[in-house]
């Protein structure tokens, strides 16, 4: 018995590290082209700042929100 709910343990784990991952992959650019637009929009800087400016909001906020969205995908 103890087997059989190691295995399907690791199979958890292993589907919830993915769908982190994919969420991850997706938030990011997300969040920084959005950030990067809207800075660019509320701001008078040119498209290159307002990149420079969204970068590191945009990176922290991707993953946070991607990593989150992923956990709550794969909650039973």
């Amino acid at each position: 018995m103890s087997e059989h709910s190691a295995e399907a343990e690791e199979a958890r784990d292993a589907r919830m590290g993915k769908a982190i991952v994919r969420c991850v992959a997706i938030g990011f650019p997300a969040a920084l082209i959005g950030l990067t637009i809207a800075v660019w929009l509320i701001t008078d800087l040119d498209l290159a700042d307002s990149f420079a400016t969204a970068l590191l909001p945009g990176i922290l906020l991707g993953g946070f929100a991607g990593g989150f969205a992923g956990v709550a995908m794969t909650m039973d």
